[in-house]
């Protein structure tokens, strides 16, 4: 949104959100909302043709964590248990992303890892004398994907059953977002950036098919011309809400994702190529946007 001052980031709330925002500046600012629940969040990059793309998720209905976003999810308590771990210790995650708390960087990086291979078929990890598996599909590991989806087993469950060890050095640290006080259901997500090991593809949850999309976007496009983009398409059974408003239906990337995802997709338009993309350092210091009035509109603001 322009118009902002310098040093000041503005973002407009979805419609889904105005209400929910407009009452809480009724009830007045300053208030304390619920405590955030706590997750990860993956950024796969890859050189295209037009430029660098990223990997993105279409979860359809009201999402916190946005209804096009990347892999990712929510902390459990199963990413605590211990497992045969690779790369950076927790200390190092914990120094990587600015947290004081050695256990919650160590969760972050297993949420993100364990909600990727979920939603994407993507696996960080592998034998430990071979490095990262080359090859995670079959029946098999889909079925190992959906008792992990249902929490049947534990990220830790399945890398035991396999002998296998997780390598924490394919993930990057991307970005440290919450969620402004006035949203119901708030999260506080690290995001990481990571490349798809040699050999493996992504490939949808198979209880997911015909629910959600996953697919290669090119950010650039995403970001000038999303109709250039298979994305509008793929919204456009979700109009629902705006015939019932007499409005005619239109695919706006902001009223669809999070500021914390445009923020990435943008960083992932600028960066030259994959590669650099993954090496840049990042700013890493947590990121809260906050509900404010601009033009008699609610609005988020994310202060420099």
């Amino acid at each position: 949104m322009s118009g902002a001052p310098a040093g000041e980031r503005i973002f407009a709330i979805p419609r889904s959100y105005s209400k929910a925002a407009r009452a809480w500046m009724e009830r007045g600012l300053g208030m304390h909302g619920t405590a955030p629940r706590r997750g990860a969040a993956t950024v796969f990059v890859r050189d295209g043709d037009n430029g660098v793309e990223t990997l993105m998720l279409h979860r359809p209905g009201r999402q916190s964590m946005g209804t096009l976003s990347f892999p990712g999810g929510i902390t459990e308590t199963s990413d605590d248990e211990p497992l045969d771990w690779r790369g950076p210790s927790s200390s190092e995650w914990a120094h990587k992303l600015l947290s004081e708390d050695i256990g919650r960087a160590r969760r972050s990086v297993v949420t993100a890892a364990r909600k990727t291979f979920v939603e994407t078929g993507i696996l960080f990890a592998g034998a430990p004398a071979h490095g990262v598996a080359e090859n995670v599909e079959g029946v098999d590991w889909m079925r190992s994907r959906e008792q992990l989806a249902s929490g049947d087993i534990s990220f830790a469950d399945l890398l035991a059953k396999r002998s296998m060890a997780f390598h924490s050095e394919c993930l990057r640290p991307l970005s440290h977002w919450t969620t402004s006080d006035f949203v119901h259901q708030r999260v506080d997500l690290h995001f990481f950036a990571a490349a798809v090991p040699v050999g493996q593809r992504e490939s949808p949850l198979a209880t997911q098919r015909g629910r959600a999309w996953l697919g290669w976007v090119d950010a650039r496009t995403l970001l000038d011309d999303p109709w250039a983009t298979p994305l509008p398409e793929l919204f456009r059974e979700e109009s629902e809400d705006c015939a019932q408003t007499q409005d005619p239906w239109h695919f706006d990337f902001n009223e669809l994702t999070t500021p914390g995802v445009q923020c990435a997709v943008e960083a992932v338009a600028e960066a030259s190529s994959a590669m650099a993309f993954l090496a840049a350092r990042r700013d890493l210091r947590v990121k809260v946007p906050r509900l404010d009035l601009r033009d008699d509109e609610p609005v988020l603001v994310l202060d420099a």
